[in-house]
């Protein structure tokens, strides 16, 4: 039944490429919480995003591949060497990985296909329109998962287990399978929309209608992160709120008196201990990753130069976890730690390479995705997913598009 669901929804999102290929390439954000509709083809695991992100690419470009995917690798020229490099460091974490054929389909939905569809939106894109249509798409898909996310912790109904509590202590989910999976996919794009709210771009998002959808794709992204209490999430859209907010030279200094009282409200508020204990990994879920970082630095003291292979940390890892009575994670659930077990030192080297390239050309509000991810994933895995992967390299390829900026600086005139 899932498998022919897959095939349905690639089917119509074909056939609408057929029409309006660039259409269907700018919007196929939308389908990026499809991933979790897997189907099996023959041999081959796959998901309905992957079908039709597949079907699309080939329909879009089919009158002119060499021009459209050239002009594409072309424009995404600022990210060549970290890409490159990035490119390489998981090609050799194949390799390594005991199992090579888990980690090449690992590998494929994580690398490959979001790197090709970064080059096929800078390729497609001609416009400013263009952008709008795509980022349009990304806040839209926000929005549909929010709302479903809202239905789900006002009806208590279509939560998985074990989130499906009492009102009080219920986690929504949205379309994900579980509450934190709905945080990272909603939290980068919630902080963009805010960036460009209050930092706008020339020619972006600009008139009444875009503003109205700004505001809608922030304050959805953040009922969502709320709702599925989500504190590394809640944590990284904070994070760039306050960075938007210290950088908009109108709004530095009231910034600056308001987090001062918020914060001393807080120290002296009933909520402190709560709060203090959170921060220091006092909470359950906080002594679980404790337990998991300290288990992973010992597999990497092992493991430094080329960590343990593409999606092979579950296996890896068993000899040194001790805390038997907690499960194996597919990840150590921390950024620097998830890219070093999956890809070494060069994976290391590479996608600092990548957020450093990023934060370096971008705007301020471009910056804000980047700066929630690497926030959120001080504690989770921001990455290492099909809908994050490509949802990563999208904003990639906007960031790549746009004009070339200077540093961002506290000092810049407004």
């Amino acid at each position: 039944m899932m498998t022919l669901a897959c095939l349905l929804i690639a089917l119509a999102w074909s056939v609408f490429a057929w029409f309006k290929p660039k259409l269907a390439v700018l919007w196929l954000p939308m389908l990026f919480p499809a991933y979790v509709l897997r189907a099996q083809i023959g041999p081959i695991p796959s998901t309905a995003l992957e079908i039709a992100l597949l079907a699309t690419a080939v329909i879009a470009t089919r009158k002119d591949i060499k021009t459209t995917w050239k002009k594409g690798f072309l424009k995404l020229k600022p990210f060549h060497i970290a890409g490159g490099l990035w490119l390489l460091a998981t090609i050799i974490a194949i390799v390594v990985a005991p199992n090579h054929v888990a980690a090449l389909g690992l590998w494929r939905a994580f690398v490959l296909e979001p790197m090709l569809y970064a080059i096929l939106v800078a390729g497609i894109i001609d416009t400013e329109q263009d952008k709008k249509q795509i980022l349009s798409a990304l806040i839209w898909s926000v929005i549909a998962v929010s709302l479903i996310a809202i239905g789900q912790f006002v009806t208590g109904k279509f939560i998985p287990h074990p989130w499906d509590t009492d009102f009080a202590t219920r986690r929504a989910t949205g379309l994900f399978p579980y509450p934190n999976a709905l945080s990272l996919y909603v939290a980068p794009i919630a902080a963009l929309c805010f960036g460009l709210l209050v930092m706008p771009i020339k020619e972006t998002m600009r008139n009444k209608k875009e503003q109205i959808l700004l505001i809608a794709g922030f304050l959805c992204g953040l009922a969502s992160i709320i709702l599925a209490k989500s504190v590394g999430g809640f944590i990284g859209i904070l994070i760039a709120v306050l960075f938007a907010m210290f950088w908009n030279k109108k709004t530095r200094y009231a910034t600056l008196i308001v987090s001062f009282f918020a914060f001393y409200a807080i120290v002296n508020s009933p909520l402190q201990s709560h709060i203090a204990s959170t921060l220091s990994f006092g909470e359950w879920s906080g002594r679980v990753r404790a337990i998991m970082w300290n288990e992973t630095i010992q597999m990497l003291s092992q493991h430094e130069f080329l960590g343990a292979g593409f999606g092979a940390y579950p296996t890896v890892i068993i000899p040194y976890h001790r805390a038997t009575w907690m499960e194996i994670f597919q990840y150590p659930h921390n950024i620097l730690l998830n890219v070093w077990s999956e890809t070494g030192l060069l994976g290391i080297v590479a996608f600092t390479g990548i957020c450093l390239t990023w934060f370096r050309r971008s705007s301020r509000a471009y910056a804000l995705p980047l700066i929630t991810i690497l926030a959120h994933g001080a504690v989770d895995v921001p990455y290492f997913k099909n809908d994050l992967a490509l949802m990563f390299w999208v904003l990639i390829a906007l960031v790549a598009l746009s004009p070339q900026t200077t540093p961002i600086s506290i000092n810049e005139k407004e």
